[in-house]
Formats: C-alpha cells, structure tokens, sequence
C-alpha cells in the first residue's frame, strides 16, 4: 500500500489540469501528473470498497488504465476527479458483480484502524464495531457519499457532478447522515431479542 498513499503532486488549479489534460490528448506521458495528483485517492477509495489490498491496488491501475484510454473522449469542464471516480465506481461494481463476495467486519475494522496509527488503543472496539454496524445498515448511495467524502477525498462540487446534484445538497446529506450516525452511537445500546 505505501506505493499507493504517498504519491502526490501539487497541481495548482483546475486551470492547470486542463492544461496538462490538453498537453494528454497529444502527449500521452503528460498523463503521470494526474496520476500523481489522484493516485493516493483512487486506490484509498476502491479499498474501502473492496477492503483487499491487491484488489484495490489492481482496480486502480484498471481506473487509470480506462482513463487513460477512453482520455480523447473526455471534455474538461473542471470535473476530471468526478469523471475518474466515476470509472472507479464501475470498476469496483464491475468487481462485486464478479465476486459477490461481503467482506468481513474485521477487514473493515482494520480500515477504519489504520495499521500504524495509535487511535485504535484508545477507541474501544464495541464502539468500533458499533460504528461498522451503523455504516453497514445505511443504504448503498449513503455509504458511497461517506467513501468518497472521506475515503476518496473529493470536494462536495466533485461528489455534486458524480451524482448529478448541487454541491450544497451533497453537504447537506453528508452532514444530516454525520448527525444520525452521531445520534446512533451517543445513544444507549438497546437490548435487541
């Protein structure tokens, strides 16, 4: 994975990325700054789909591969990060329909965890498994808005062109369904029969 998190260039705006886009369509070599740019976001995006490493690692390369390729047909309009979230969005469909396979609260668990990070010895793994539950009972559209929020890091104007809505209406979405899940794990534990 270190590969994949690391990588990371400065493009300055969206005006710089049309103009590498445009120096693409002649110069397919110039396409490595956008890879740089979005590497590190792709692959920690398809991983908290797919929650296997070489799986995720083999989705991106097959995202930026079909970018890559299907590049002439795209036209800037300063959305390149929804247009290359939207092939990983399919590619990782592409995958479940392939696999039908759920993954394991645990591998999610060691997502939300982080190999190396301390916070998993202060968090308690009930509300670890608490929070996995939760996610897990929201709707597909709902978990999907969380994993590019904060899995794929996109802004609310990149979320609002992928799903065709405003940018305010994807914020307030986002936020609304923080509130419930904050609700549902502030709340006591209910004895379930």
């Amino acid at each position: 994975m270190a590969k994949f998190e690391a990588a990371s260039i400065n493009i300055e705006s969206k005006d710089e990325e049309g103009a590498i886009l445009a120096e693409c369509r002649s110069d397919p070599t110039a396409f490595s700054g956008l890879y740089q740019r979005y590497l590190g976001r792709v692959y920690r995006y398809l991983f908290f789909r797919v929650r296997e490493r070489d799986v995720a690692e083999d989705l991106t390369s097959q995202v930026f591969l079909a970018a890559l390729e299907n590049l002439p047909r795209y036209r800037h309009q300063g959305n390149f990060a929804a247009w290359l979230f939207a092939i990983a969005r399919r590619k990782a469909a592409d995958h479940f329909r392939q696999r039908r396979d759920a993954a394991s609260l645990e591998a999610f668990q060691d997502v939300l965890r982080g190999e190396d990070d301390p916070l998993p010895q202060v968090i308690a793994g009930e509300q670890m498994e608490r929070l996995a539950q939760a996610i897990a009972r929201l709707g597909e559209v709902e978990q999907e808005l969380l994993r590019l929020r904060y899995a794929a890091e996109l802004s609310f104007d990149e979320i609002g062109a992928l799903f065709k809505r405003k940018p305010a209406a994807v914020k307030m979405q986002l936020y609304r369904l923080l509130d419930r899940l904050g609700d549902e794990l502030q709340s006591p534990r209910k004895e379930r029969r």
